[in-house]
């Protein structure tokens, strides 16, 4: 069960995640455009951001659940990670959203944001999904082709 919880945990590590800095908050009026140089930045950062966001709440979970017993019951930890995972990727994906695409690289941006939405449906639907490879590959090969190392979900 130990291997489970820090494979869960590096998963959670690799997922996600807010920003500190980036972005000019909610006075964009839309018409700004970012640079595919600054578009990465920004949402490198607030995936990092969400990313330690969602590592400390999970690893809050594991100190709790070693202290009482060594071992979390398994239907505990697949709910923690429900509780932790969702409300961490809507956030990003908010975020995300948030940033305007740089000019002429709107489509591959909507594919990386529809890629992020249909990784949170899968999480939704069962939230150790993140474990397997072959579909949590493809659902990150946009984000990942064009830069955003931080934005694995």
């Amino acid at each position: 069960m130990h291997k489970k919880f820090l494979a869960i945990l590096m998963l959670l590590a690799i997922s996600s995640a807010a920003i500190a800095g980036c972005g000019d908050g909610g006075d964009d009026t839309g018409t700004a455009s970012l640079t595919k140089a600054e578009y990465v930045k920004q949402a490198n950062a607030i995936c990092e951001k969400v990313q330690r966001e969602m590592e400390a709440k999970f690893a809050e979970f594991v100190k709790r659940e070693n202290a009482g017993h060594g071992a979390a019951d398994p239907k505990a930890f697949k709910e923690e990670v429900a509780n932790v995972a969702i409300p961490g990727l809507e956030k990003q994906i908010e975020e995300l959203s948030a940033l305007p695409a740089p000019a002429g690289e709107e489509e591959e941006v909507e594919l990386i944001l529809e890629r992020q939405e249909e990784s949170l449906e899968k999480v939704e639907e069962d939230p150790t999904f993140r474990t397997s490879g072959g579909l949590y590959e493809e659902l990150n090969k946009p984000a990942s082709d064009y830069g955003l190392s931080e934005c694995a979900v």
